[in-house]
């Protein structure tokens, strides 16, 4: 549970920032609209409006604990979400005397459920996983020396008016009250003859709303859920395993011993570790030589690490014509045994439904899913061999989203078909559908003549 049913307050030098507001997704063309009407439905006496047709819309009720008149309020979630605009990410940072504020991001959107504060990190963890099985890509950062993690001050600078928190002003009187009086009484004899009539006239039907349609429901769901996912497929994969060829094995007197890369929105967070190794070797001697990209940290003296982002080459999963999962078992599945003797470990998991949020009437109950409708799936997929094995994985047409990569360095050992001294390890997830595209996801979208083709992976 989280520890403030109420929102925190914390004051600054210009305004104050608010914690624990209610994050709503939004989609359409007028989203400011759309805002609006949910704060006032769910009775908020602020909110936080979306800047994109694809947004979220913070809502937060402030009657017991109405600011000062003149006092500007913003959003310390939405602060971040200024701060960190692209990739899916998850914060715990303590707030002195106030728990653990837990926030995850989107691409830019605050996720659903959090920007809350806790007693405790335990007392987050049933959030934090389910935001792992709805985002597999997400990073969670709480630790602030490690994660470089914005201080107060950071996160107050950000303050600007797209994270303001604007207040919903209720109805006003234009009219003096003693002319409302009169138009009110007014309104009464002309209407009270008329109302009498409707009243009687109870017994008619009233037209209740048109159901929502199963069908197009649906689709928006999946659309919006695979409008948050990004696969490498084989053009991915194969800049990645370039990026990890062209990798220096020596610099200045140091060797490398292992690289890791992430995989985080539309790029790569790779990190390298490099061993000292000559006698001479130095850090002057490992500076001059370092790719002026990177961001280097020498972590001891002999241990050094360089930092450096490439672009993922990725495409939106909403983009692409995938296969079924019978057509993967029957083709895919069966190219990858044909791999299988280069590497040391190859596994592949059982397909499992991609989380979507599923779609409900008007009195809040799940939808039938349309037999015709197709949605997506995925597999995980843990490959484990020689570098020069992993070319295979580019060579036919994958639809994987790899989530990380690791290259070690081993110091002994004889190489042989499925081992060498350059090994990687890759982590990720097969995305399918559980039918044929005939009747996938986008199939809609993808035959429009305005929307262009779909590709393959």
């Amino acid at each position: 549970m989280s520890l403030h049913t109420e929102p925190l307050i914390l004051p600054m030098s210009d305004g104050a920032l608010v914690f624990g507001m209610n994050w709503i997704p939004l989609m359409g063309d007028q989203p400011a609209g759309a805002a609006l009407k949910l704060a006032r439905k769910h009775k908020a006496t602020h909110a936080v409006l979306p800047l994109t047709a694809l947004g979220a819309v913070g809502l937060v009720s402030l009657r017991r604990r109405m600011p000062d008149k003149g006092t500007t309020l913003y959003s310390a979630a939405q602060n971040m979400a200024q701060l960190f605009p692209s990739g899916s990410l998850a914060f715990l940072i303590e707030l002195p005397q106030a728990g653990y504020w837990l926030l995850a991001l989107h691409e830019g959107v605050v996720v659903a459920r959090t920007d809350q504060i806790y007693h405790s990190p335990a007392d987050a963890d049933e959030v934090i996983g389910s935001l792992r099985l709805a985002y597999p890509q997400i990073q969670v950062l709480a630790d602030p020396a490690a994660d470089g993690l914005p201080t107060q001050a950071a996160l107050e600078a950000a303050s600007s008016t797209p994270s303001q928190l604007h207040p919903l002003r209720r109805w006003q009187a234009v009219l003096p009250w003693p002319v409302q009086a009169f138009v009110l009484v007014l309104v009464l004899v002309l209407l009270l003859p008329r109302a009498w009539h409707v009243f009687a006239g109870a017994h008619a039907s009233v037209a209740e709303p048109a159901p929502p349609d199963p069908l197009h429901a649906w689709r928006q769901a999946v659309s919006a859920s695979a409008g948050q996912r990004q696969v490498h497929g084989s053009q991915g994969t194969r800049i990645l395993l370039e990026s990890l060829h062209d990798l220096p094995g020596a610099l200045g007197g140091w060797v490398l011993r292992q690289a890791v890369c992430t995989a985080q929105g539309l790029h790569w967070q790779c990190n390298a570790e490099y061993e000292r190794q000559h006698v001479q070797a130095s850090n002057e001697s490992f500076l001059a030589v370092v790719p002026s990209e990177w961001v280097v940290e020498f972590t001891s003296l002999d241990r050094v690490a360089g930092r450096w982002q490439l672009h993922a080459h990725s495409q939106a999963l909403s983009h692409l014509s995938l296969p079924s999962s019978n057509q993967n078992e029957r083709h895919l599945l069966s190219s990858l045994q044909g791999m299988r003797p280069a590497f040391a470990r190859m596994q592949i998991g059982l397909p499992q439904p991609v989380p979507l949020a599923i779609p409900t009437d008007a009195h809040d109950r799940p939808l039938p899913r349309p037999k015709e409708l197709a949605v997506y799936q995925t597999r995980s997929v843990h490959i484990n061999g020689p570098l020069r094995s992993a070319s295979l994985l580019a060579s036919g047409t994958m639809p994987v989203a790899w989530h990380k990569a690791t290259l070690n360095v081993a110091q002994t050992g004889q190489a042989g078909l499925n081992s060498s001294t350059l090994n990687l390890s890759l982590q990720g997830l097969i995305y399918e559908t559980d039918r044929e595209m005939a009747g996938g996801p986008d199939a809609d979208r993808c035959t429009r003549p305005d929307s262009g083709s779909c590709v393959r992976p």
